[in-house]
């Protein structure tokens, strides 16, 4: 029993829940644990102490943490779906504070997969007279892995006025699209050094406080659905060639021959080679097997890559999905469908 290595046995669970646990059989091998009565069998009870601990660790990990109000506007999921993110690693609660030069900043949770990243922060002034507004910023650095980011595109803001009123205290977020999955978890670390005050269009005004707030973020990857097609679609009248598509629960990947690509492009007059997106094969729903659609009505960020002859784009969804029940992707104004074996 002595040997038995706990940490490799426990599932993921929040860091101290699992300690607590270790402890627990920790006290079991010393003799120190609680005592049951009328039970000889040492090892028996070991046993048994370690499989409740496991199993209820199982079900705290999804129940312990609570999503954010938040971040449920930001990825609209259900409270099943809520807990099966938080079991699969996918949201989690960051659990940091520092504070410092009268200004509190809290890591409150982040949601993500290998396609893309979602951070929110609280910022609250001691100084109740600082009003914090969507027009504010902060300042802050990032040190990566290697020194190379991971992100294709990474925007960040304080939420608008429609989603939190004008306070001392205000929700930041930052939301990335990964330009590659990663094989590992990496830890990224954010600085921030100033809260701003509303500048011109573009631009950050002045400091209203500086300070040192440093923040340490796991980079998590998680094993999408994937489908290798090859078929030809219909889309937006045009037969496109469509190669992979890559599901999980908050984001899809679509590929398909950038040759039929610039057939939408000269279709809809845009410009891929500026950036510009395709509306042809913006991700408007999802189709499910028993025929339920799920209409996707929220701002997606995408990440659009063309190389080697083929057109890539990945979008951060905004509703949660069950990638194994789905059945279809639906592209477009005309809600194309891309149908999936």
């Amino acid at each position: 029993m002595m040997n038995k290595n706990w940490n490799r046995e426990f599932p993921e669970v929040p860091e101290h829940v699992h300690q607590t646990v270790l402890s627990t059989l920790a006290g079991l091998d010393e003799g120190k644990g609680k005592r049951v009565k009328r039970m000889k069998k040492g090892k028996m009870i070991i046993l048994i102490a370690a499989a409740v601990a496991v199993l209820g660790t199982t079900v705290s990990a999804a129940e312990i943490f609570k999503w954010n109000r938040r971040a449920t506007e930001v990825f609209v999921a259900d409270e099943e779906q809520q807990k099966e993110l938080v079991t699969e690693q996918i949201a989690q609660d960051s659990s940091q504070t520092v504070t410092d030069a009268g200004l509190t900043i809290q890591a409150v949770q982040t949601i993500q997969d290998n396609n893309c990243f979602y951070a929110l922060f609280e910022i609250t002034a001691k100084d109740e007279s600082i009003q914090i507004t969507q027009d504010h910023s902060m300042s802050f650095l990032f040190d990566f892995p290697d020194g190379e980011s991971p992100f294709g595109a990474l925007g960040w803001h304080f939420v608008d006025e429609e989603s939190q009123a004008v306070s001392n205290s205000r929700y930041f977020e930052i939301i990335g699209t990964k330009t590659r999955p990663e094989s590992k978890d990496l830890h990224m670390k954010i600085q921030f050094t100033s809260l701003n005050a509303p500048g011109a269009k573009a631009m950050d005004g002045e400091p209203i406080l500086e300070g040192n707030w440093e923040f340490t973020l796991d980079l998590h990857t998680t094993e999408p659905v994937r489908y290798e097609l090859n078929r030809e679609y219909k889309i937006a009248g045009c037969d496109i060639m469509i190669r992979t598509v890559e599901l999980t629960p908050i984001s899809a990947k679509l590929s398909c021959d950038l040759e039929d690509a610039r057939q939408l492009e000269k279709l809809e007059g845009v410009n891929l080679d500026q950036t510009d997106s395709l509306a042809s094969l913006f991700i408007n729903g999802i189709k499910y097997q028993d025929g339920t659609i799920i209409e996707e009505e929220g701002y997606q960020e995408p990440l659009i890559r063309f190389e080697n002859g083929v057109y890539e784009k990945t979008a951060r969804l905004t509703t949660v999905i069950d990638p194994d029940k789905v059945s279809a992707l639906l592209v477009g104004g005309s809600m194309d469908e891309i149908a999936l074996p």
